[in-house]
């Protein structure tokens, strides 16, 4: 009697159930809810609803056992570990876009966001002028600006593009510098009429220098001469440049501009132009990803080209 094969003692594995790491929409969800920063404005980038989004949050979390984002009122704050999973899953996101786009790619149109970080000096009084042509020519084109005096990294991509006063030393980030710019106290008329023209920074009574609060500017590079006898008395205070520059422009104290914005604004005057001067370069950063996503490029050189032509003309 023949003799019955054994049966095989291998056990197919039992597939996990549950959400995997490779589930490309619990990603794609999270990447899309660390760039909005909110539950709301990510259902709405993917076209699905809110609910969704936070059930796909609280699945990946629990996959990972952690938790990704601090919950504050309105807001997800991403921490370390939002971070990192950004860093490594970011390119994948990006490689998906890119495919779609080539799929149906138009060579004069261009969509998306670009993420944009400047300082409030820039947010406010000249990248909305310089970008307004460009958008206007593609309506499909979002900007996201963050608008802040400290320096966004790049490489954990809290910005996609940044303008800077300074030359970056990552490897990974390509640069461009624009122009040069210079910096100087001025005063408005207002001011000057009040309490005169300063020679020299000895405190005449009643005389207002504004200057930062909790986080102070490096001045001493500022100093052509000598410094003052006594450290500077700033009686207008505040971490804010646009509110120093608001009493400034209200007649009210005497504080730092950048030369070329101030000579667009009514009624300023350049006041101890021989003891303080303080020259900046001014350039044009973003991750190595520009090279893949056309819409970064057209911001990048429609910026870079239009903030080399101001600086020109200076």
């Amino acid at each position: 009697m023949p003799k019955r094969p054994a049966k095989s003692l291998d056990v197919e594995p039992a597939k996990p159930s549950g959400p995997q790491f490779n589930d490309w929409n619990l990603l794609r969800s999270f990447l899309v809810i660390y760039e909005t920063g909110t539950l709301t404005e990510a259902a709405r980038r993917l076209n699905t609803t809110q609910p969704s989004m936070g059930r796909h949050l609280r699945e990946l979390e629990a996959l990972i056992a952690e938790t990704l984002f601090v919950r504050l009122p309105g807001k997800l704050k991403p921490n370390e570990r939002a971070h990192a999973l950004f860093e490594a899953t970011a390119p994948m996101h990006q490689a998906v876009r890119d495919a779609a786009r080539l799929l149906t790619d138009d060579r004069e149109h261009i969509e998306g966001v670009v993420r944009l970080a400047v300082s409030e000096v820039y947010g406010y009084y000249v990248i909305p002028r310089l970008l307004m042509p460009l958008m206007r020519e593609q309506p499909e084109l979002e900007i996201e600006l963050a608008v802040s005096n400290r320096s966004d990294n790049l490489l954990r991509r809290d910005a996609d593009i940044a303008v800077r006063h300074f030359r970056p030393q990552q490897d990974d980030l390509i640069a461009r510098k624009v122009g040069a710019v210079e910096m100087g106290l001025f005063a408005h008329e207002d001011y000057i009429a009040r309490f005169g023209e300063p020679t020299g920074f000895a405190p005449k009574r009643g005389a207002i220098l504004a200057g930062f609060d909790r986080y102070p500017m490096p001045i001493k590079p500022a100093f052509r001469g000598e410094l003052p006898a006594s450290p500077l008395r700033f009686r207008w205070r505040s971490d804010s440049i646009m509110a120093l520059h608001a009493a400034v422009e209200a007649g009210a104290a005497i504080g730092m501009y950048f030369v070329d914005i101030a000579a667009e604004r009514p009624g300023l005057r350049r006041v101890l132009a021989k003891q303080i001067e303080l020259k900046q370069e001014v350039w044009l950063c973003a991750h190595n990803e520009l090279r893949r996503s056309r819409r970064m490029r057209a911001v990048w050189d429609h910026l870079g080209d239009a903030l080399e032509a101001r600086f020109q003309k200076k």
